[in-house]
């Protein structure tokens, strides 16, 4: 009875190495299979579920409409990964094309953009010269108007000196 129990109790050990070999072998090809890294931006032609597996059959976690963009970082077998906000899914590779950008054109418009921030400093910049001439000039015209106040207070004074204090009657 003991080489019975013995003779099982390898066996089953044996059974339980062979499944978690296989097991473990098995979850490696998959892994395998998700090693393609990407980062695309996309976009959708048609309605699509991401789903929480690359399967038909699992759970749909979000729906895109035709023409949304998706943010795909990696893809397998017809499937690929995608990012919504802190969400991880997949959606299939059909009714996906990757965005056209005309880079041509938006070069073009950063030109026009960049020359028209330059022309706009320029403008700053020259009215701020414009302030700052005007508060010179306005502090000039201060002080000579004040000096035109001391020069009449002065001649005034003086000529009251020179008179003694007389006061002069007109007839």
């Amino acid at each position: 009875m003991r080489t019975y129990k013995k003779g099982m109790k390898g066996l089953v050990m044996c059974l339980l190495g062979i499944w978690l070999l296989l097991g473990n072998t098995m979850a490696v090809s998959v892994c395998a299979q998700e090693a393609t890294e990407i980062s695309r931006i996309m976009t959708t032609q048609q309605t699509v579920d991401m789903k929480t597996e690359p399967d038909e059959t699992a759970e749909t976690i979000h729906s895109y409409s035709a023409g949304d963009s998706i943010l795909v970082t990696g893809e397998t077998q017809g499937w690929y990964r995608v990012r919504f906000q802190d969400l991880t899914g997949y959606i299939p590779q059909a009714g996906i094309v990757e965005m056209e950008l005309d880079v041509t054109a938006l070069d073009e418009q950063f030109a026009i953009e960049e020359e028209e921030g330059k022309m706009l400093v320029e403008a700053v910049e020259h009215q701020r010269d414009e302030a700052r001439r005007s508060k010179i000039w306005g502090a000039v015209i201060v002080v000579l108007v004040l000096a035109i106040f001391a020069t009449g207070i002065v001649s005034t004074m003086k000529g009251g000196k020179e008179r003694g204090g007389k006061k002069h009657i007109i007839n």
